[in-house]
């Protein structure tokens, strides 16, 4: 990965919540359901790179359980939406969820319903992401399966990890919006920051 792609992703990644926030004046629970958007399609990403990886490695080493990592990083997912839904009702205990779904899917900008422009957005970003960052440099020849995986899931215990410690502050000490969307956009900037100087040193 080069830093311009880094930067570009970095700004990406801010650009929608930054906008649907303190623009499109989005509630807190919508900048999350763009974020679980963003992890759903990372999900289908990691079984794209592990594929890929398989096709070039394969037959030349002991094999690995994928399906076994495949439902951890599943159960994973689930944990983390799970929680959020939990922590979002907690931090807001008077929220309607299934309204505030179908308000976020049937939201209107441009005159066009953003569930037909936001999910089909996440998902080009998210393959461009994978063609760019992965594809491009030809990061499957020298990355091996069983360190892909465990890489992936520890970047899901952080994050679980994250979401819980939030959600307790946010309650415990009753913080405004903007603090919790603040606090998710500077860790979750600084995580892919780091993340991405390492690969670029790689």
């Amino acid at each position: 990965m080069l830093k311009r792609q880094l930067y570009i992703r970095l700004f990406s990644n801010l650009l929608i919540p930054v906008l649907g926030f303190w623009v499109w004046n989005w509630n807190l629970y919508f900048i999350l359901l763009f974020y679980l958007l963003d992890l759903i399609s990372s999900e289908a990403v990691i079984h794209l790179k592990i594929k890929k990886i398989k096709d070039i490695v394969q037959n030349k080493g002991p094999e690995i359980p994928s399906r076994t990592y495949g439902i951890v990083s599943f159960l994973f997912l689930m944990l983390i939406i799970a929680e959020i839904h939990v922590g979002i009702t907690l931090y807001h205990p008077d929220i309607e969820l299934k309204q505030e779904l179908w308000a976020f899917l049937s939201y209107k900008e441009l005159g066009i319903p953003q569930g037909f422009v936001l999910i089909p957005l996440v998902v080009m970003m998210a393959y461009t992401s994978y063609k760019m960052e992965f594809l491009a440099p030809r990061l499957y020849l020298h990355q091996q399966e069983k360190p892909t995986w465990k890489n992936h899931l520890k970047e899901r215990f952080v994050l679980l990890a994250f979401c819980v410690i939030l959600t307790l502050f946010a309650v415990a000490y009753h913080f405004p919006e903007w603090i919790v969307l603040t606090i998710i956009l500077v860790v979750t900037t600084v995580y892919n920051y780091l993340q991405g100087v390492e690969q670029i040193r790689k």
